[in-house]
Order: C-alpha cells, then structure tokens, then sequence
C-alpha cells in the first residue's frame, strides 16, 4: 500500500491499534466497498485523528500547503541572467524554466519577461519553433509595451529561419511600430533597428512578388504522433488488432487468442491507458499528462510541483485531475502511499462528480458494444478478487480509501469544481469528512476501494528507455540502455491478456501509449501470452511460481512451469537438451552430447528410450 515511509504507515497503525475487537466484527459484516469507507470514515478515531504533525514532520514530497515563492523565481531568473553573460545559454534557458515554474501566477508581467528571456535563449540555441512558442505567451500575459520590440523582431527572425517569410512580414512590421513605445531605447539604436527592419521588409517583399507569394510551409510539429495500428481492428476490442480475439473459459477467465496466423514482429495492440500517473521522483523532469521527457517545460499556474511538455497536456491536465489535485499533490506524496493508490484516486479525479453519479446506476452491468478504453466500468469489471480477501486485507485497503476520499474533500471535488483557496493547516487536523458530504463518501469511497483492489492485479509499469552516451565499435554505434520505471498506468484491453513465464507478445511506449508485438509465430487458435514479472530464462520455476503467487493470486501453469525449462545460466552449449518422449508420462530430460552417434537415448528416470531424431529435425530447422 505504501512505496516509501511516509505518514500514511503511522496512521495506519495508529488506526490498526486502536479498532476494539467490536468495531472489526461490524467492519468484518459489511458488504459492500461502500457501506466499508461510510463506516470507517464516521468512526470517532478518524475525526479525532490530527495529521499536521506527521505532515510538518516530513520534509520530501514538496511544500504544504502548496505555495509558489516570488523571492525564489526571482533567484533562478537573476541566475539565468548571469549565465547569459558567460554565454551558457543551456543553463540560461534551464534556470529561467525554473523561474517559471516558481513564478507565482498574479506577477504576470514578471513571468512574461521570464518566458521572453527564454525564448532569448532558445533563439541562441536554434529551438525556434519553441522561442516562437515563447514570444507568443509572453505576449499573451502582457509584456511590457516599451520593450516588445526586442521580441518582435527575435520572432521575425526565427521566421526567417524557419523560411515562414509571410509571417516575418508581419513580425518586422510590428517591431517598427513598437519601437514607437520603446521609450528607454536611445535614439541612435532606434533608428538601426528601424532602418534594418525596413531593409528586411523591402528584402521580403521583392523576394515574395518575384517568386509569385507563395504559402509558407507549416510550422513544424515536435510533437510525436499518436502511433497506429496497421491494419484492421478488431470490432469489439478496438485497441487490438483483427489477429487477436478475446475468448473466455472458466478456468482462464477472459484471455486472448490468435484468430488467425500471426507472424514474428507483427503489431498486435496500441492503446492508451484508462489512468495513468507519474512516479514523484519524475515530476520536475518529465510531462505530468503524457510522461515524456520536458527539456522545455511549461509549468502549473498554482504550483510548482509539476511540469507539462505542451500547451496541449497542460490544457487536459488544467481542465481536469491537475485542476483538484494541484493542492494536495505534496500530501499524496509525504503520505508515501504507492503508485497504484495514486492511480485509484486519478481514476476518479480525471472525471466529473456528476459522471460517475450517472455511471453507478448501471456499474455492474458490463456495456454493450465495442470495448473501449476510455470507459471506466471496464476497469470497474476486471477481476479484483474481492471475494476472496481477508478481512484485515480489505480493512488495510480501507484505510487507505479513507485517506484518499479526505483529499477529494480537501480538493474541492465533493463541490464540483476546484477550490481556489490555498489549503488551510488546520483542514488536516480531522480524517474525518463533513457530514453534507455523507453520501459522496459512500459513492467515491466505493469506488477508490474498489480501484484499489483491481488495481493490484491489471495496473501496468511504465518504462522509459535511457540510453548512455553513443560509441563507436568497429564502425558501429553502440550504446547502453536501460528501461527506467516511470509511471504506473492500467490498460484495460492489455489487462485482459494472461500471463506466460515464456510470453508471445513484447510491449513498450511512446508517451502514455502501450504498444504489443509478437515476438514469435503464433498460430491460428492459440494463446497470446504477456509476461506479468517473471521470466523462464532469469527465474526459476521456484521463484516464479512464488512471485506470482503473492502478487497476483494464481498458481501459473505455462509450459516452462509444467516443463521445469531451465534458465539461461544453466543451459550448456556443449550437449542438447531432450524431452523424455518414451509413451508414458515422464518429466525428465535428456541431456545429449552434441557428438552422440545413437538416435535412440535410455532416460535414465524411466529406463524407457526416446528416439531424438524427431528433435533434431526441429532444431535443424531453427536453425
């Protein structure tokens, strides 16, 4: 339940401890996730429980209440002027991104001047479509009059670059009307400028009418491209291709198939998560909404503790769970409570009050039509195993929920829309939940304890590729790298696939989307297997078996597992490995030197012979 020590594990005990045996007997007879929460949410212990001194206790996870220092955006602003006189307009441009990201939202002119020295930066480092980015927002937010000329002609430059010749028109047009209102530019420089600008223009507009005005080209788009899935989609399972179907036994459960042929490398499923959360550690370098590196972030009006890529993901964060999260992000995180608790609550924030109050009167029944991603009571379906939980395991989990559902309080989502109040300390010294709010407490506790549940079998890690720096190796180019857990997600298509210990299918991201392709040839009818941890050739059947076990309640029964196959580290390059194949049932196999004249090899577990010429065709066609 808990990633890191935080305060969540102190209030759990706490709880854990003082529950007499009357109380856990009530809890034990409840029946519903939602009846749970209502009753532990109203007991007096939750409503006597203070948190302030465990919160003010713990220094990591950011600021609380959330706070944005003007003092501290004007350091890193002053930092990044002086690295522009050394001339290190990288560390310029990070410090002002800095500047930015602290800088409180009322000093708009501040932060406008901010994002025009930026963009000064990016002009140097020859990022011009983000410097023009930049120009436009600092615009937007009021820059200074006296001083736009500088931007206007920094952006009529970038478009020369950028062979936007119209648009620079435009841009040195407005420069010499700007300069109109620089009232602190003396007037020698003054008229260079205005003199150069007119040169431009005269430039231009010979250049445009000899070449007949021509378009310009579109602006060049960085953003990478929501990937597709070649061919035809299955109808019920958009995600996934036409080659995989879903089929379902009461042994397996809901599991895919091939429906037909399906060749090594082929692209299987593309799909982009239910919910999705960024780890803590990743939140000042990489985007909050889609997971991609930021070396140009934007940043949150209201707080500093997240970062967004693009005007686009700080838009759908903005406009809904940053907007209720932004306030109680850094108790999330001194909490210490794990990526899928986050996920639970993200699930809930990321939609309206009012669409889940539409959605529960119909949570149970499975929707008609086409599987889609996007619709919660999918997720709300995937297998949770509340039947078959302990009633410490599900009072653990509700502890949890209870926390969980005090935020949403905190956040303003029991009121319909974001508050706009800093959080008071003192709103903390209660779990308990004000009583207007009874039957929210009901309904979301419900549903972030049943998040949690199904979250502990079908949420997915997030991996990011990190590579070390390229090298050079008899003229190839040769680098390191290693997949770097980022985020946590839940894939509700993806979530449908069963585990294999030798797994059919390979799965990796762009941004927040997951994407599956066959690493082997599958045929028509048979299982398509992902791998949920344990693999046959780094983990014994031992471990596996264990693992797998503890985490997700099954006892696997793949072909490594009923086979014993041996890991890598033990396989042997100087003899062949043969399956006992005598007629009756034997698990041993045959270890056979690679020289062994004898097609005809005694097992030495049954007595009985095994004619290995069979396998050797195989391994001759392998090969």
């Amino acid at each position: 339940m808990a990633d890191v020590v935080g305060f969540f594990k102190h209030f759990h005990d706490h709880v854990n401890s003082s529950l007499d045996d009357v109380t856990r007997k009530n809890f034990a007879n409840l029946e519903t996730n939602s009846k749970r929460i209502a009753y532990l949410s109203g007991l007096p212990l939750m409503k006597s429980y203070d948190l302030t001194p465990e919160v003010e206790k713990c220094k990591s996870g950011g600021e609380f209440p959330v706070n944005k220092r003007l003092e501290k955006a004007r350091l890193f602003k002053d930092e990044g002027n002086r690295e522009v006189q050394r001339g290190d307009w990288v560390k310029a441009m990070q410090l002002y991104s800095l500047s930015m990201i602290h800088m409180p939202k009322k000093e708009t002119e501040e932060l406008a001047i901010v994002l025009a020295n930026r963009s000064a930066a990016l002009n140097h480092l020859e990022q011009y479509e983000e410097s023009l980015a930049d120009i436009r927002r600092c615009l937007a937010l009021g820059y200074p009059r006296h001083l736009r000329y500088k931007v206007y002609e920094r952006r009529a430059r970038c478009l020369l670059v950028l062979k936007r010749n119209q648009d620079a028109v435009k841009a040195f047009q407005d420069t010499i009307s700007s300069l109109d209102e620089a009232k602190n530019l003396n007037q020698e420089k003054k008229q260079k400028l205005r003199t150069d600008a007119k040169l431009m223009l005269e430039v231009l507009n010979k250049g445009l009418v000899l070449a007949g005005n021509p378009k310009d080209p579109k602006p060049i788009n960085k953003i990478v491209p929501k990937p597709k899935l070649p061919g035809k989609h299955n109808v019920n399972y958009p995600a996934a291709s036409e080659a995989i179907q879903i089929d379902h036994d009461e042994t397996k459960g809901r599991y895919a198939s091939a429906s037909r042929d399906i060749q090594v490398g082929e692209t299987l499923l593309i799909e982009k998560p239910h919910s999705g959360v960024l780890l803590a550690e990743y939140a000042a370098t990489h985007c909050q909404n889609c997971f991609a590196k930021c070396p140009i972030p934007l940043g949150c009006p209201t707080c500093p503790n997240v970062v967004f890529c693009s005007d686009q993901c700080q838009e759908v964060a903005l406009t809904s769970y940053h907007a209720y999260e932004c306030p109680i992000l850094p108790l999330i995180w001194k909490s210490g409570c794990s990526i899928t608790c986050h996920i639970a609550l993200r699930m809930i924030t990321q939609d309206s009050k009012q669409h889940f109050k539409e959605l529960t009167k119909d949570l149970d029944k499975k929707p008609i039509g086409p599987y889609k991603s996007n619709d919660y009571r999918n997720i709300y379906n995937l297998v949770s195993h509340e039947g078959k939980r302990t009633k410490q395991d599900l009072l653990h989990r509700s502890h949890m929920a209870v926390f969980l559902v005090k935020l949403l309080e905190l956040s303003g989502y029991f009121d319909t829309k974001p508050r706009e109040t800093l959080i008071d300390i003192d709103e903390i010294k209660t779990m308990g939940v004000a009583e207007r709010y009874r039957d929210d407490v009901e309904l979301f506790g419900g549903l972030i304890l049943k998040n949690i549940q199904v979250l502990q079998f079908n949420a997915h890690e997030v991996f990011e590729l990190q590579c070390s720096k390229a090298r050079l190796e008899q003229n190839v180019i040769k680098h390191n790298g290693d997949s770097v857990f980022v985020a946590g997600a839940v894939f509700p298509t993806l979530a449908l696939f069963n585990h294999s210990c030798d797994p059919s299918v390979v799965r990796y991201f762009s941004g927040p989307y997951i994407i599956v392709r066959s690493v082997k040839n599958i045929k028509k009818g048979e299982e398509v297997a992902e791998n949920y941890g344990p693999i046959f050739t780094m983990t014994s059947k031992e471990e596996r078996q264990a693992t797998l076990k503890d985490q997700y309640w099954f006892d696997c029964t793949c072909e490594p597992c009923q086979q014993n196959w041996p890991r890598y580290d033990q396989m042997n390059e100087t003899y062949m490995r043969f399956r006992c194949d005598s007629g009756q049932p034997c698990p041993n196999v045959l270890p056979v030197a690679h020289d062994c004249t004898e097609f005809m090899v005694k097992c030495g577990l049954c007595q009985q012979f095994t004619n290995i010429l069979k396998g050797l065709k195989a391994l001759q066609v392998i090969h």
